[in-house]
């Protein structure tokens, strides 16, 4: 596999973001905060790495 096909491995916090997402595209970084334990920040930029790399 090529570097831009490889698979992304997200961790369970990761996971748990995108889930979040998924059910609601609309909440806010620090609902989604909340619920999986992080700061609002680190949400955003998690949520920043998983747009970067396609996810």
């Amino acid at each position: 596999m090529s570097a831009s096909t490889k698979p992304i491995q997200l961790d369970s916090v990761s996971k748990a973001i995108v889930e979040q997402l998924q059910s609601d595209g609309r909440r806010s970084y620090a609902e989604i905060g909340k619920a999986v334990g992080l700061s609002e920040a680190a949400v955003r930029q998690r949520v920043q790495k998983l747009t970067d790399s396609g996810v």
